[in-house]
């Protein structure tokens, strides 16, 4: 959907829109019609910024090699370049990503519930089958266990805060401006994708065999999770809520001490068609909401 076709949405689909970035966003009318006139231009900064950092994170991981030697760190570190481009693009704009508002209960409920009803029936449902097996003796996890867990965990956090603090913290009040939540979920969806794809290339963790079906799954799974992190987003006017989901999701299939031996990776995987499946089935119900225009907090 070009911008060309976006300035012929209808008064009725304007005002929603604009009721939408209001709740955003603790702006003020002025500063929203202010937002709303350079939506193109802040979505533009914040896509050069996040172009840049993506080069010189490039020039410095091939010159230092992040990813070989420091994998963890390099991974953390490249989920803060959106994290980055969002904060300095946000001073552009004047969006507030930290709403001082306290999301509902229910919706911070729903962020831990959802990764994990998924993520348990999937992983569930993939270990009784034969198709995955657990790495650790639940039995045996001790001190060094609980340290992995801890490490983990404060990964996931600081990773998931790069990154919502860019995709859905910044971008989404931007472009929620002009776009329905159908055109929002997919122009969103689309640079997140290819951001992991170049991250993948940069720490080589890419199969050139099944490079194609690596491709589908990835994009899949994106999409699923962009849909209700988004919807999140929208819903509650705050960043708390996507990022609690993002960093419990990525505790639950990243973390070392919970990863099983997967002997179909593409099924089984952290971001595997089981995943991706999982968390498309259920995003359809938020798609359906967001599209209906009622995106104000319960």
């Amino acid at each position: 959907m070009g911008w060309a076709r976006l300035s012929q949405l209808s008064p009725t689909s304007n005002l929603r829109n604009l009721s939408n970035l209001r709740i955003l966003t603790s702006a003020s009318d002025s500063e929203l019609n202010a937002i709303g006139s350079t939506a193109g231009r802040s979505a533009l900064i914040f896509f050069a910024l996040l172009l840049l950092f993506v080069a010189a994170f490039t020039g410095l991981s091939f010159f230092f090699g992040f990813f070989r030697f420091y994998p963890a760190v390099a991974l953390v570190g490249s989920m803060w370049i959106p994290g980055f481009a969002g904060l300095l693009a946000a001073r552009y704009s004047k969006v507030s990503l930290f709403d001082a508002k306290r999301p509902r209960t229910r919706f911070l409920a729903l962020a831990v519930i959802t990764p994990l009803g998924v993520c348990g029936i999937i992983r569930g449902a993939l270990w009784l089958s034969g198709l995955a097996t657990m790495q650790n003796d639940l039995r045996e996890i001790g001190f060094g266990s609980s340290s992995q867990f801890a490490f983990g965990f404060l990964f996931s956090v600081l990773g998931a805060l790069g990154e919502e603090i860019g995709w859905r913290g910044f971008l989404g009040p931007v472009l929620a401006r002009r776009l329905t939540f159908t055109a929002l979920v997919w122009i969103s969806w689309f640079p997140w994708f290819l951001f992991y794809l170049w991250l993948f290339f940069l720490a080589g963790s890419y199969s050139k065999p099944a490079f194609g079906l690596q491709v589908l799954t990835v994009g899949s799974l994106l999409f699923g999770l962009n849909v209700l992190l988004m919807w999140l987003r929208l819903r509650t006017g705050s960043l708390w809520p996507p990022l609690l989901f993002h960093a419990v999701h990525n505790f639950l299939v990243f973390n070392p001490a919970v990863l099983g031996q997967l002997r179909t990776p593409w099924l089984t995987g952290e971001l595997g068609l089981g995943l991706a499946c999982g968390y498309l089935a259920i995003c359809i119900g938020s798609l359906w909401d967001g599209s209906r225009g009622k995106l104000g907090d319960w």
